[in-house]
């Protein structure tokens, strides 16, 4: 849960492309901003929470982007 929590917190962090057909390409998160959020939020990032993180992080890029990529 606490990795959940803390991606919740800047799951408005992605960076993205707008596509020509329209839509968007998310790339993944913007670490800086990623970063910058978690610590004003005061989350205290361990190697195993960011490695959690970038676990929610690469499935939430693969939903995001079902059916952009074909």
């Amino acid at each position: 849960m606490p990795a959940v929590h803390a991606f919740l917190t800047i799951d408005s962090q992605f960076r993205m492309t707008a596509l020509a057909r329209g839509g968007v390409l998310v790339h993944g998160l913007d670490y800086n901003g990623a970063r910058a959020g978690l610590e004003m939020a005061g989350v205290a990032v361990t190697p195993d929470l960011w490695s959690d993180i970038q676990m929610i992080e690469a499935g939430a890029v693969g939903e995001l982007n079902r059916g952009r990529m074909q």
